[in-house]
C-alpha cells in the first residue's frame, strides 16, 4: 500500500464502510486502467467512478474538510461542494488515458464526452448562467449534435459504455422536451426542434410543455417559450388531441415521453 493510498484511507473516518469501499474500487480500478494491466480496464474504472459518485454525492457536503479534500486528491475525478454539488469524472484525465492505454471503444467513448463536456462539467448546449444553473442553447444545433454523437457511439459499440451512453442520449432528450429556460428566442427554439426531427425521425413523439410563471432560476428573457403551443405543434402532436386537450383544460407540466414513428 502507497504512502498517498495509506494517507487517504486514514483520513475517511467519517465514510461508512460501504463509502470506503467504493472510494477503494475506484482507486484499484484506476490503478488497473493506468497500469494496462488489461486493454478492458477503462471502462471498468469509468463504472467505478459512477458507483462512487452515487453513493457519496447525497454525503458530499457533510463530510470534514480533511476528508473532502482527501477525496478531491482521487485522481480521474472532479469533486465539487461549494455552491454546487457534483462527482464529475475528468474528461480531459479519461481522455489521455484511453488515448494511451485503451482500445477503439475506449477513445471512442471518450472522445464523445470530451465534445459534449468540453471542460468536465458543463454540456454544450447549457450556457452557464450562475455557479448552479444555465440557460439551454436552442438554434445552435448543439442538442442535435450531442444526441447524434452519442447515437453514433452506441451504433458502432452497442455492448461498451452502455450505462454511460444511454444517460448521455437521455439527458439530451430531457433537456430538449422540458427545458424551461433558453437563452435564444423562439426561432431559436423552433429551428433546433425542426432540426431535431430532421435527423431524427423515429425517436420520440413528445406531448408536453405547458409551463405557467417563471422558472426562477432562469436569467434569460426567454425562459417561457417552450410553451405547449410551440413544442407540441412543432413535435407533430395531432392538432384534433392538443385542441382537445387544450378544451378539457390539461396543462400539464410533464406528461409523457414515449418512442413512436413521427410518421406514423
Amino acid at each position: 500500500m502507497g504512502i498517498r493510498h495509506l494517507v487517504i484511507v486514514l483520513l475517511l473516518t467519517q465514510l461508512s464502510p460501504s463509502d470506503r469501499v467504493a472510494v477503494e474500487r475506484y482507486r484499484s480500478a484506476i490503478q488497473s486502467a493506468e497500469s494496462a494491466a488489461s486493454r478492458l480496464a477503462i471502462e471498468p474504472a469509468f463504472a467505478a467512478a459512477r458507483a462512487l459518485r452515487e453513493a457519496l454525492i447525497p454525503k458530499l457536503e457533510s463530510l470534514g474538510d480533511e476528508e473532502f479534500k482527501n477525496l478531491q486528491q482521487l485522481r480521474g475525478l472532479l469533486i465539487n461542494r461549494e455552491e454546487v454539488v457534483f462527482i464529475k469524472p475528468d474528461v480531459d484525465y479519461f481522455t489521455k488515458l484511453a488515448a494511451a492505454r485503451g482500445d477503439e471503444a475506449d477513445r471512442a467513448f471518450f472522445a464523445a464526452l470530451k465534445a459534449t463536456y468540453p471542460e468536465s462539467v458543463w454540456p454544450i448546449y447549457i450556457e452557464q448562467q450562475t455557479d448552479y444553473s444555465g440557460c439551454t442553447r436552442f438554434g445552435g444545433m448543439t442538442l442535435v449534435e450531442a444526441y447524434r454523437v452519442w447515437l453514433e457511439f452506441q451504433r458502432r459499440f452497442p455492448d461498451r459504455y452502455v450505462n454511460g451512453a444511454k444517460e448521455e442520449t437521455e439527458a439530451v432528450l430531457h433537456e430538449l422536451t422540458q427545458s424551461t429556460c433558453a437563452c435564444g428566442n423562439a426561432a431559436g427554439v423552433e429551428q433546433e426542434l425542426e432540426q431535431f426531427l430532421r435527423r431524427f425521425p423515429a425517436v420520440v413523439h413528445v406531448t408536453n410543455v405547458l409551463t405557467h410563471g417563471n422558472d426562477t432560476r432562469c436569467s434569460s428573457p426567454f425562459q417561457n417559450i417552450a410553451n405547449f403551443e410551440s413544442r407540441a405543434a412543432l413535435l407533430r402532436f395531432p392538432w384534433p388531441v392538443l385542441h382537445a386537450r387544450r378544451a378539457a383544460g390539461v396543462h400539464s407540466s410533464s406528461e409523457f415521453l414515449s418512442k413512436r414513428n413521427i410518421g406514423d
